[in-house]
């Protein structure tokens, strides 16, 4: 079985997590909309994608290696202070062969992931969200503001989506989108138009995992039906089969379920106890949800 997971930051490292435990081949579509920390840092010195959210789904996908947490390490002062070693790897690798995406593979055969992962785009991006106001630039800002997120979009608009990442949407049996942050991670991945078109076309099984609790700024107040209406907004209204749901519902943040709306947008609802105490998803946990599907 083969699964694909769309999206970024923790959450999509957990999807991989989980996918390993009942697929044979994994495949992640990563965002390269980040413009915080080290990985923000790179991009503007170096004018390649941001690496960080790539490095996660890299370990990921290599929990026993012992270069894991090498990859992870983050100098703590001095001129390197806030990178990690993952990043000047990949960026390093960048450079040496003048191809991001073949620098994300060397990163992985290196640490011994198992499995594949893509950037959505090798092309250097930016976010943008409209909100009551204005524009607010940078995928941090978005993730921050206080203001309701009318739609995200990208600078510049229509970038090449990475032939790979497509692939792996086409040939998957199941492609998971989320859980992870909802406009600056997961619609920021389906923004690349050929992302968003292969997610459209494929056959495969497309599981939405909705976040179990809001964020404070970026989804404060959005039930499980504004984020999957958020999504369908930016990904297309057939972009999704089934979404999948923690309940009972984690507190204090958690995400509310209004089953009426989410009925009404005509997807399979699957309930399920997919949390930690700390209401992050368990790997475990979402694999057992995710191979019944």
């Amino acid at each position: 079985m083969k699964v694909t997971g769309l999206g970024g930051g923790h959450g999509l490292a957990a999807t991989l997590r989980a996918a390993r435990l009942y697929a044979d081949d994994v495949s992640a579509v990563v965002t390269v909309a980040d413009d915080g920390g080290s990985s923000g840092r790179l991009t503007r010195e170096l004018r390649i994608p941001p690496p960080g959210d790539i490095r996660n789904c890299l370990v990921a996908l290599a929990e026993d290696s012992k270069l894991a947490d090498l990859y992870q390490h983050r100098f703590s002062s001095g001129a390197l202070a806030g990178h990690t070693v993952g990043n000047l790897l990949i960026a390093a690798l960048a450079e040496m062969t003048g191809d991001f995406a073949a620098a994300v593979a060397q990163a992985g055969a290196l640490l011994g992931s198992r499995g594949s992962v893509y950037p959505a785009t090798t092309e250097v991006v930016a976010l943008r969200a409209q909100v009551d106001g204005g524009v607010v630039r940078g995928q941090v800002a978005v993730a921050q503001t206080s203001a309701a997120i009318q739609a995200v979009y990208l600078k510049p608009p229509r970038p090449e989506a990475h032939a790979g990442a497509v692939a792996a949407i086409c040939e998957a049996d199941q492609v998971v989108l989320g859980p992870g942050s909802l406009f600056t991670s997961l619609i920021a991945t389906v923004l690349v138009p050929g992302i968003r078109q292969a997610l459209q076309k494929t056959d495969a099984l497309r599981v939405f995992v909705c976040n179990s609790l809001t964020q404070r700024g970026e989804t404060h107040g959005l039930s499980a039906g504004a984020h999957l209406d958020a999504l369908f907004a930016h990904a297309g209204p057939q972009a999704v089969d089934v979404v999948l749901l923690q309940s009972p519902s984690a507190a204090p943040d958690g995400v509310t379920i209004d089953r009426e709306a989410l009925e009404m947008s005509g997807v399979r609802l699957v309930e399920a106890d997919l949390v930690t105490c700390g209401g992050a998803h368990d790997p475990r946990l979402l694999a057992d949800a995710l191979s019944s599907l």
